[in-house]
């Protein structure tokens, strides 16, 4: 009788074992029905143009050619609620000049324009209290169009799930116009600038898709990053289509500018408006081009990206900063354009703006900056041992290869390193610089 009892225990065990499981898998179903039928509302959404912030409709500031003004936006690690103030200088004059001669103050208006369009983000979040950044900031450049629709769908955590499994590449930026009149030939022409917003959610994913690295032979082949190129894609789309609606005698140009991810894309875009086009097509409408961009990852194994075709695009980079080393040269990959390093230890213009950059640092962070131009040294071991340990980026993708990344980053302080990345110390440097 006591075995006949302990076996009927065991046998409601059994039960009340898989009704558990049975209700967890039908809970697990249901969850799943229920995410992708909220995924497919979104799509529908976005088909139709419903439940979306809508931009904000902002007038220009009447502006004389040359002029400076304060520019108001968001950033991480400030010190007074993450808004923070720089100001910019503007001078019409400077797109009627040579595209090759680098330009200190444009420099650092770009920067700053860059760090604008990675805040815009969250004024697209509903139930945000965050100020339009990218329209207002243009407005107070004299900039008449302003477009932001692409931040639209790409701002919400819900949209960056549905990114995850609709595909990762896309993109957000401003595109901004304004008619401009050079005072000392008279000439005329319709400026265009785009800035592109750095990683954002999902995003991250479309970094690492580099591209098809190795030809039959095994050699690497003349290819941009694929994650980039097919949102450089998407905005040369856009280009096009507006100008084919501007009067073709007028001269078009163009200035591209973005931070990180944002500035992979610029320096792709901007070669493919020198006649970089291979199969992704030109940006045929642009007569002068110019691209200011910043901490960029290598983005192209192109053998020709340094030609002085490219004359027109400088990167700028912080030694210390490890993203601009990625993917590595030693693979063979590079930018588009000219590399323009900001000082390192050791070298006189450190030496003679380094305290410059940290006050113009804390005057509009609210904080003192917690970039480490040491870290030069941590990074470059970095560099070299992954080099060392992996021969390309196919081999980085084995589990061999990702083993090595993820030991050099855990044994180096990711947090700290991550401050030669940032946004506002490429602005400090760029300020204390011009």
């Amino acid at each position: 009788m006591r075995l006949r009892g302990e076996g009927r225990r065991r046998t409601r065990r059994r039960r009340s074992l898989l009704f558990v499981l049975l209700v967890t898998v039908v809970l697990l179903d249901s969850a799943t029905l229920a995410g992708a039928a909220v995924l497919h509302a979104r799509r529908i959404e976005q088909a139709t143009g419903t439940n979306a912030v809508i931009a904000p409709e902002v007038s220009a500031v009447e502006r004389p050619p040359s002029f400076t003004t304060d520019i108001e936006y968001a950033a991480l690690f400030s010190g007074d609620g993450h808004q923070v103030s720089s100001q910019v200088a503007w001078d019409d004059e400077w797109f009627f000049q040579d595209p090759t001669v680098y330009n200190a103050e444009l420099a650092h208006t770009c920067a700053v324009l860059s760090a604008v369009a990675n805040a815009e983000s969250a004024y697209y979040q509903q139930g945000s209290s965050v100020p339009a950044f990218a329209e207002n900031a243009f407005a107070s450049l004299g900039f008449d169009e302003v477009s932001t629709a692409s931040y639209r769908y790409r701002s919400e955590v819900l949209d960056e799930l549905r990114g995850l499994l609709d595909g990762t590449d896309v993109v957000a930026y401003t595109l901004a116009t304004k008619r401009l009149r050079s005072r000392e030939t008279g000439a005329e022409k319709e400026l265009c600038v785009v800035v592109v917003r750095g990683s954002y959610g999902s995003e991250w994913l479309s970094n690492i898709r580099i591209e098809g690295t190795s030809d039959v032979a095994g050699e690497l082949g003349d290819a941009d990053h694929l994650g980039f190129t097919l949102a450089a894609a998407e905005i040369v789309l856009d280009l096009e289509a507006r100008a084919a609606a501007v009067d073709p005698g007028v001269e078009r140009s163009y200035l591209f500018c973005g931070h990180s991810r944002g500035g992979a894309v610029a320096n792709l875009l901007a070669s493919y408006a020198d006649g970089a086009s291979g199969a992704h097509g030109a940006i045929p409408s642009a007569g002068d081009v110019r691209a200011y961009t910043f901490a960029t990852p290598n983005c192209t194994s192109a053998k020709d990206a340094r030609d002085a075709t490219y004359d027109n695009i400088f990167n700028v980079l912080n030694p210390s900063d490890l993203v601009p080393q990625l993917p590595l040269a030693e693979w063979g990959y590079r930018r588009y354009g000219r590399d323009v390093w900001l000082p390192a230890e050791g070298q006189a213009a450190f030496e003679s703006s380094y305290d410059a950059m940290r006050d113009s640092y804390e005057r509009s962070m609210g904080a003192e900056c917690p970039y480490d131009p040491s870290d030069r040294g941590t990074v470059d071991e970095m560099i070299d041992e992954l080099g060392d340990e992996v021969s390309s980026f196919d081999k980085l993708t084995s589990p061999a290869g990702l083993l090595t990344l993820t030991r050099l980053f855990l044994g180096a302080d990711a947090g700290r390193l991550l401050a030669s990345h940032y946004p506002n110390t490429y602005i400090a440097w760029l300020d204390a610089l011009r």
